[in-house]
């Protein structure tokens, strides 16, 4: 066990010092009070990695790329790269539901989440949602049932897995972070490897004849509701329960959400849907007349996303640089029209003059947000600031 060896050394490294970070300094510190724990965070300066030769033990943060050469070098030498998911899985108590795919994982996740605590199962919510996994165990019991949201970060180098392993989907992405799809999709495939007998994989599930009553949009969200009616059923909770808790589950900030109407116009915001496959199924849920999309470039296909646009209702694309021109390429329809917008508060403006009444215009960018945003959140925040600004100024 990581834990032991650990145990066995007088000093070890914290790769990456945020919220994680901290966390595992934390935890260890309490575990471990006679543990020299150094740090090492790109805020350090750039040559941070410098410090990893000093340590026969490193405890990495997911987000910090494996195949960085000092890394790899490390890995050769034999010394232990490790994370706090590792950590975490090893010391839990209580039976682990790990929950991945490229989208709807969170939504799954919390989902799960929701079904058991409404049916009075003890239960906690961890992983890429809330606090650091380590920061939950001091309330985790034998009894507890622990679901956690897993990316393919956290999972390419754990080895163990989940009594319940939930697999969505896999599409290309992160390829900006994994040498190759390959990679990415064998790290998401990493939830299943290590399951024993008497484990749960549950994975393919087929979208239901009768949609499942839910307030979640679309038939990717029905695929995003099954997983929780399987681990119903595996612990025992009555089907009539489990569709009552899913009546009651609140769709989750930035998916699908209505954010305001003016004039007829429904602007609804989808600032999670990174992936084109992602804005593909927004699309065919929402049927909007204008689109916004377009952020950080991750080398990723658009040609199923531009035949999707061409054959839907679409009339204006408003588009965020990197990849809004790799998108505005893969569309062939004539008749829509496309608009480049360097700020949440351009796109708003164009979205206004060129939406009809009655019609929907849609935030759905098929790329992460980073070239103009902080990250998904801050682009959701300025979207809703800008509506509603527009709406108090008009």
């Amino acid at each position: 066990m990581i834990i032991d060896q650990i145990s066995k050394v007088k000093k070890i490294l914290i790769l990456g010092y945020g919220h994680e970070g901290q966390s595992s300094h934390k935890f260890l510190a309490k575990k471990f009070p006679n543990l020299k724990i150094g740090t090492a965070d790109k805020k350090d300066g750039s040559n941070y990695l410098d410090k990893i030769k000093d340590y026969e033990i490193i405890i990495k943060t997911p987000g910090i790329s494996p195949h960085l050469p000092e890394i790899v070098d490390t890995k050769r030498a034999g010394k232990l790269i490790t994370s706090q998911t590792q950590i975490f899985f090893e010391l839990c108590p209580g039976k682990i539901i790990g929950v991945t795919g490229t989208k709807g994982k969170s939504t799954t996740s919390s989902l799960i989440y929701h079904v058991l605590i409404s049916n009075n199962i003890k239960c906690v919510l961890v992983g890429n949602i809330g606090k650091p996994m380590l920061d939950y165990l001091p309330e985790i019991t034998p009894d507890t049932w622990v679901v956690a949201e897993l990316s393919s970060y956290q999972l390419m180098d754990l080895h163990m897995s989940p009594h319940i392993a939930v697999l969505q989907n896999i599409y290309p992405d992160h390829l900006d972070y994994h040498k190759d799809f390959e990679e990415y999709k064998n790290a998401k495939l990493n939830i299943a490897k290590y399951q024993k007998s008497g484990d749960y994989f549950i994975h393919d599930l087929p979208l239901p004849k009768k949609p499942i009553e839910s307030q979640l949009l679309g038939k990717h969200n029905q695929l995003n509701i099954l997983p929780s009616i399987e681990i119903g059923k595996i612990l025992k909770i009555p089907r009539p329960k489990i569709l009552a808790a899913i009546k009651t589950f609140m769709p989750l900030d930035t998916r699908l959400q209505l954010i305001n109407t003016k004039l007829g116009i429904k602007f609804y915001e989808d600032t999670l849907a990174t992936i084109p496959e992602a804005t593909i199924a927004a699309i065919d849920t929402l049927d909007p007349q204008t689109l916004i999309a377009g952020g950080h470039e991750r080398h990723q296909n658009y040609v199923e996303l531009g035949k999707k646009i061409d054959r839907s209702n679409i009339k204006t694309l408003i588009l965020f640089p990197e990849t809004g021109e790799r998108i505005k390429k893969s569309v062939s329809n004539s008749s829509v029209q496309s608009f480049s917008a360097n700020s949440m508060q351009e796109a708003i403006n164009l979205a206004f003059e060129h939406t009809e009444s009655g019609k929907i215009c849609l935030l759905s960018p098929a790329a992460p947000s980073f070239t103009l945003f902080k990250d998904y959140k801050d682009e959701g925040e300025q979207y809703r600031k800008y509506i509603t600004d527009m709406i108090r100024n008009y």
